[in-house]
């Protein structure tokens, strides 16, 4: 992926992540900044969202531990368990908050 695409890709799903997050969770506070998406939770902890150029990568970043994701087949994989990042990040805000979040 050159380097336009990957911005214009990686800014795409940052939105879309961010859209959904606002729709299936209201009480997470999400703020997207250049690229970065920080997702504060009413217990005060955080989630950070953010892309690495020079990787290609979208990486995340909370207290369970980091997680790098690439984009394969269409979506942005997870390049150890093969999980997408919407499906992380829900499973996160599931753990979290005590109720289902589903980011399709």
């Amino acid at each position: 992926m050159n380097p336009q695409s990957f911005a214009v890709t990686v800014e795409s799903t940052l939105d879309d992540l961010q859209n959904r997050i606002e729709a299936d969770a209201p009480e997470v506070e999400c703020d997207l900044v250049d690229s970065v998406l920080t997702l504060l939770l009413p217990d005060d902890s955080q989630i950070i969202v953010n892309r690495q150029e020079a990787a290609q990568q979208i990486w995340l970043a909370c207290s369970d531990g980091p997680a790098r994701f690439s984009w394969q087949g269409g979506a942005w994989q997870d390049s150890r368990t093969g999980e997408s990042l919407k499906q992380a990040v829900g499973r996160l805000l599931s753990l979290r908050l005590g109720h289902p979040v589903s980011l399709g």
